[in-house]
């Protein structure tokens, strides 16, 4: 008789580990566990994923005075020709001023466009086009200029020369003098030397 109780109590003892055994096997946070180790797990998952997706990509630096990120103009394994960089003035609505600024054994090149509007080509919007091995690498200036033009050119390095316009000057007819600018090639960035002439008509002595 005491045999047959202890046997029915230890059944009834052993019968929460059997449980909790069976639970644990179903995948189930029971048995004196919590579910709060999961919740935290799902947590750090979700915000670890976020930093992931949320990091922004890497960017390298471009070109202060330049407009265009560099493209290449030709295939890596040809030089640049003449004819590759005025399409790409053509691409932007510009023609060439001049194809004697176009200095083909320099590593620093330049060609200055002339906006094309309706056909016809509008003098006072111009903008100078630069190029190193098979890249053009952007302009001078955001916006076009008055008049520019190429007084010196170096292995690496131009000088533009501004016209500069007083208020009420004509286009054509600009009476506040000249500024020079030489940019100059590093490898990687290209670079003004001196400060570039504001564009605004307003200003007392504009490259507009």
């Amino acid at each position: 008789m005491t045999a047959r109780r202890l046997t029915g109590l230890t059944s009834r003892r052993a019968l929460p580990s059997i449980l909790c055994a069976a639970a644990l096997a179903a995948g189930l946070a029971a048995c004196g566990g919590s579910d709060n180790a999961a919740t935290t797990v799902v947590e750090q998952s979700t915000v670890t994923q976020t930093v992931t997706s949320a990091a922004p990509p890497a960017t390298t630096g471009t070109t202060p005075a330049t407009t265009a990120p560099s493209t290449t103009a030709t295939t890596p394994s040809q030089p640049l020709t003449l004819h590759a960089a005025e399409q790409v003035l053509a691409d932007r609505g510009f023609s060439t001023l001049t194809e004697r600024d176009w200095r083909a054994d320099q590593n620093l090149k330049v060609l200055v466009g002339v906006r094309q509007n309706a056909g016809t080509s509008d003098a006072g919007q111009q903008q100078a086009f630069f190029f190193a091995a098979d890249r053009f690498l952007g302009t001078d200036t955001r916006d076009p200029s008055g008049r520019i033009t190429v007084t010196a050119q170096e292995n690496d390095a131009v000088t533009l020369t501004y016209a500069l316009y007083r208020t009420g000057d004509s286009i054509d007819q600009p009476s506040g003098g000249e500024r020079s600018v030489t940019y100059v090639w590093d490898g990687s960035t290209l670079t003004p030397q001196q400060t570039i002439p504001p564009a605004s008509p307003s200003a007392p002595a504009s490259r507009r």
